[in-house]
């Protein structure tokens, strides 16, 4: 019986993918699903057709480049931008040594635990799902702002000038390159706008850059 309860929801999970010729997601998308989206958020509420924990990677529920479209609204700020705490990765390393946990346990409970940057990692993620030129637009409260402040449970700070570190090419005002992304070397994107009020939010949309060896890529 529960070996075909599963079949089912693997089965159904694996059609979402099919439904469209375009495929756009909502992350994080709680009970407020965008129209027309696949919803994806770590509770199971209306509206969410995966369940996946967005700070827990990699995101195994999504695969690679399937989206021609990723949103987000109001959830970048309540990722943590932290690295994973290196005595956790170095407990995680002993146990695995000793065989106490299997590789296996550690991918479906724990997931990548030595990554730089819970930010960064999260931003790698949605470069993954998406298509190559795929797109990710999101909203966010601008750093600082009485809206970022408000809720407590706000942790990632995140302005204009924070955005280039993802942008090999991202210009200021005037023109120069900022010269931010070498310092990560994330997966790589391309800003095409980006509106902001510094008392109030945040609106950008970005695309999915093919790496370029020139980038030098840090991460796999």
């Amino acid at each position: 019986m529960n070996k075909r309860r599963e079949k089912v929801v693997l089965k159904k999970k694996s059609n979402i993918w099919k439904e469209s010729a375009r495929t756009y997601l909502d992350l994080g998308c709680g009970e407020n699903k965008r129209p027309g989206c696949i919803g994806v958020d770590f509770r199971k509420v209306n509206g969410v057709d995966i369940e996946q924990n967005l700070t827990l990677f990699p995101w195994k529920n999504i695969p690679t480049g399937v989206a021609d479209v990723v949103y987000s609204s109001h959830l970048m700020e309540h990722i943590n931008p932290d690295s994973p705490d290196p005595r956790l990765a170095g407990l995680i390393d002993l146990m695995l040594e000793k065989k106490m946990i299997t590789a296996n346990e550690v991918t479906d409970y724990v997931g990548d635990y030595k990554f730089v940057g819970g930010m960064i990692r999260f931003m790698d993620e949605v470069w993954r799902v998406l298509k190559p030129g795929g797109q990710f637009i999101s909203t966010f409260p601008y750093a600082g702002s009485f809206g970022y402040f408000q809720d407590p449970t706000h942790v990632c700070p995140i302005n204009h000038v924070t955005l280039s570190y993802f942008d090999p090419f991202a210009k200021d005002s005037t023109g120069r390159f900022y010269n931010l992304y070498g310092i990560y070397r994330p997966k790589p994107w391309k800003i095409i706008q980006c509106f902001y009020d510094t008392n109030g939010s945040i609106e950008v949309a970005m695309e999915k850059r093919i790496i370029d060896k020139s980038y030098n890529v840090l991460s796999n």
